[in-house]
């Protein structure tokens, strides 16, 4: 596929089994017209319809949307719109040319859940949309390299020798077994909510077994620090991860 999770391989279970609603921004409205097309195609989204990207997010029909696939250029800058859009509870999967490192880095900053370059494989774009809404960071593999070189030239920055250097003990014995449910649950898909939900406790509450994970184990992000207990547990690694469509 042409399109991958950086943060790992894609969970063990199938992220497409939730249906997701979603939002296409884009100025265009041909590139509108022919995205929703695409998505249309997979019966496990519910497509709101497209907007005019250059409106503003408080004028979208963003009630009930768990993804915007947000189709820009960096002639204005994409950040703004992405952190209203994300501040609303939405995850944005964001497609656009010109990527550079530190534009990269702004627009995970920002809060985007994925960058795409704009000549994907359009067969990849649902796929790639079910891993934002699980949660997962999706990348297009040439920006995927790009973030992993410029994360390995930061100083202190993990690596992910650092994590596989752990015996299984080493890395098992480093978390609760309130944390490793936690990763079972977002390595089958689920979304920080849906995991809550399951486990009954609060989101919050997730996302902080989550970052007590990432601080044990040394890793980057959440998917990460599930191919490291995968690892450990001997369990061999999620399909849904190793490409998203992830």
């Amino acid at each position: 596929m042409s399109t991958q999770a950086i943060d790992g391989n894609r969970p063990s279970g199938d992220i497409t089994q939730y249906f997701r609603s979603v939002l296409v921004a884009d100025h265009d409205p041909i590139a509108r017209h022919f995205l929703v097309g695409v998505l249309g195609q997979d019966s496990r989204l519910s497509i709101v319809g497209g907007v005019d990207s250059h409106r503003p997010p408080s004028e979208w029909p963003l009630s009930g949307v768990g993804v915007v696939i947000l189709s820009t250029s960096f002639q204005q800058d994409p950040g703004r719109t992405v952190r209203e859009v994300v501040a609303r509870g939405v995850q944005v999967l964001l497609i656009a040319v010109g990527w550079t490192a530190e534009r990269l880095d702004a627009a995970f900053a920002a809060g985007a859940g994925g960058c795409l370059v704009k000549n994907l494989d359009t067969r990849d774009l649902s796929a790639a949309v079910h891993g934002v809404g699980a949660g997962y960071r999706v990348l297009s593999p040439e920006l995927a390299a790009l973030s992993l070189t410029r994360t390995s030239r930061q100083p202190g920055a993990a690596s992910a020798a650092t994590i596989d250097e752990l015996s299984p003990d080493e890395v098992l014995s480093r978390i609760t077994d309130r944390e490793r449910e936690v990763l079972t649950a977002l390595a089958h898909g689920l979304s920080t909510a849906e995991t809550a939900e399951l486990l009954h406790v609060s989101p919050a509450t997730v996302k902080s077994h989550v970052s007590h994970v990432l601080t044990k184990l040394g890793v980057r992000n959440r998917l990460e620090a599930v191919l490291a207990v995968q690892r450990a547990l001997g369990a061999s690694p999620p399909q849904s991860q190793r490409d998203c469509p992830g």
